[in-house]
């Protein structure tokens, strides 16, 4: 068996890899994905063959093949869904918007137009992944409290 294990996390629309030596634990792949994806430990439940994965087992004790896994993420929304500020980062300036979880991509993008931007020339991002579907919500990219997106104005050639 190898000494490490690549864990591809599904769930959402951002799509992280992360590595992990096999004596680690699942709590302390959680506490990795903590820290890539901003989301606490205990809102997270990992699913491996639809099986939810124990956090006091180490990652050796569920022979992962071909030392690679897919992992399926669920979390839990914040109860009572309450507002938090997001964080909006262009290359002309930064500014909260109030959201939620629940809050489709499209309202955001409606909320950063109210500051001066033109929308249909701006791409959204979380992560490094695009939010292209506006139809989602901002959960479906693991947008939290304490999250940031970035605005990237779009390439348009010269005519």
């Amino acid at each position: 068996m190898a000494a490490t294990v690549l864990f591809t996390i599904t769930g959402g629309e951002v799509v992280p890899e992360i590595e992990m030596p096999v004596s680690a634990t699942v709590l302390e792949l959680k506490k990795k994905i903590e820290l890539v994806l901003n989301l606490k430990v205990e809102r997270q439940t990992l699913r491996y063959d639809n099986e939810e994965i124990n956090n006091d087992q180490s990652i050796a004790y569920y022979d992962f093949k071909k030392n690679v896994a897919t992992l399926v993420l669920h979390f839990k929304l914040l109860s009572g869904k309450p507002k938090f500020n997001l964080l909006v980062k262009s290359n002309r300036e930064e500014f909260n918007v109030k959201v939620k979880e629940t809050t489709l991509v499209a309202e955001v993008k409606k909320k950063v137009e109210k500051h001066s931007y033109s929308i249909k020339y701006l791409d959204f991002y979380h992560l490094s992944t695009k939010m292209d579907d506006d139809d989602l919500p901002l959960s479906a990219y693991y947008v939290s409290e304490g999250s940031e997106i970035d605005v990237k104005h779009k390439f348009h050639p010269y005519y």
